[in-house]
């Protein structure tokens, strides 16, 4: 029987050995090939949306998804843009944290 080893053939040449032998398998995707895979733009897990500051955004769908409610994606938080809140729950008084901004900056 030959022995047959992984690390010596090509991603795509195991892949129809083991369809050929009627082994389920799937390749392991790099994260440019996810995006453009056959099944992921067949079943619609990526979408674009426009992110304020960014410009167009790739991003999964939620793997739960509704017919009777969209998905939403807000915007992600600019850099810094909930620092005075956060460090405010956990104790932080104002001038305290006015002094750290105007160290920072």
């Amino acid at each position: 029987m030959e022995r047959l080893v992984l690390k010596d053939g090509k991603r795509d040449d195991w892949l129809r050995k083991l369809d050929d032998a009627d082994v389920p398998c799937a390749p392991v995707l790099r994260r440019g090939e996810i995006v453009e895979h056959p099944q992921v733009v067949a079943m619609g897990l990526i979408d674009t949306f426009e992110q304020p500051w960014v410009g167009p955004v790739r991003q999964p769908q939620p793997s739960a998804r509704f017919a009777s409610s969209a998905a939403q994606f807000p915007p992600a938080p600019r850099i810094g843009e909930h620092t005075e809140e956060v460090l405010g729950e956990i104790g932080y008084q104002t001038s305290r944290i006015d002094a750290l901004r105007v160290r920072v900056s």
